[in-house]
């Protein structure tokens, strides 16, 4: 059996049947997708983690992300494959070295244009979905998966349960990335007022778009007010920043970002510059919106 052929099948007979999550089914199958020719027609019981290697250095030499996460894909694969007797090779930190892939830092508002920003998108049907990311640090995902019953209005709370993904041709509510990403979040009374004021939909769904159109809702804003290209989720780390001022522990802001572990938000917004805040409300009274 050559590589190509055992990639197929494991991808067939164990991701397909494991209902991961979209996004990660598309992952493994990029990554299958990009292994060279040379090297998928090779046996599978005479590849070596050399060969491997040889590959993942010239694919990081261009995109560092990619040769990681190609890595993933042949570490997997190859595990399942020495269990089952194909193959016989070690993979592990020292064979076969994880890509080094340092991210930009993303690009955010500062507090007066966020406030630029939240009047220019204040006239656009996604308006209470881009303030949610920015207020809350909400998730695209997160916030189109908002449900009315996510609201909790004598608690002023909303409760992250579900994410809205493009799966096949539709879109559909699925689990979060994990489990620290369930949460619930107190709003200040008047972002309370004001998803308050929304109108109902037919579908139960906060506001009832897609990412399509919350992007194009997004970019107006950034166009019309002359802002930095900021993204959609770079107003989640706009949150954070800005919550960064006034001063909260760094575990809050984890609880409110909904990530797996301190170390992940400690890395991201640098603690001993950043002093953290989670709360939406101190980011709420910094801009001021109403």
């Amino acid at each position: 059996m050559r590589l190509s052929q055992w990639l197929e099948t494991w991808f067939s007979l164990y991701v397909l049947p494991a209902k991961l999550a979209p996004s990660t089914v598309a992952m493994y199958r990029r990554a299958i997708n990009a292994v060279p020719k040379w090297l998928g027609e090779m046996e599978l019981a005479q590849v070596t983690a050399l060969e491997l290697q040889r590959w993942l250095v010239q694919v990081a030499r261009q995109t560092p992300r990619a040769a990681q996460l190609d890595r993933v894909m042949l570490s997997r694969s190859l595990h399942v494959a020495g269990k089952l007797g194909l193959c016989s090779m070690v993979i592990d930190q020292d064979t076969l070295p994880k890509p080094q892939h340092v991210p930009g830092k993303a690009l955010v508002f500062t507090q007066a244009e966020a406030r630029r920003y939240v009047e220019a998108v204040a006239i656009r049907p996604s308006y209470v979905l881009l303030l949610l990311c920015l207020v809350c640090g909400l998730r695209r995902g997160e916030t189109l998966g908002l449900r009315w019953s996510d609201i909790d209005v004598e608690a002023s709370t909303i409760t992250i349960t579900h994410q809205r993904q493009r799966v096949g041709g539709s879109y559909q509510l699925r689990p979060l990335k994990s489990t620290a990403a369930h949460r619930s979040l107190l709003l200040p009374p008047e972002l309370m007022r004001l998803l308050q004021a929304q109108p109902r939909t037919m579908t139960g769904y906060l506001v009832d778009t897609t990412p399509e159109l919350m992007r194009k809702d997004h970019l107006f804003a950034i166009r019309s007010a002359h802002l930095p290209p900021v993204t959609i989720h770079g107003l989640r780390h706009t949150m954070a920043t800005l919550s960064a001022g006034a001063g909260c522990p760094m575990k809050l802001l984890q609880s409110a970002l909904g990530h797996s572990t301190y170390q992940l938000t400690a890395d991201l917004y640098a603690a001993h510059l950043l002093p953290p805040s989670a709360a939406p409300g101190l980011v709420w009274q910094g801009l001021a919106v109403i």
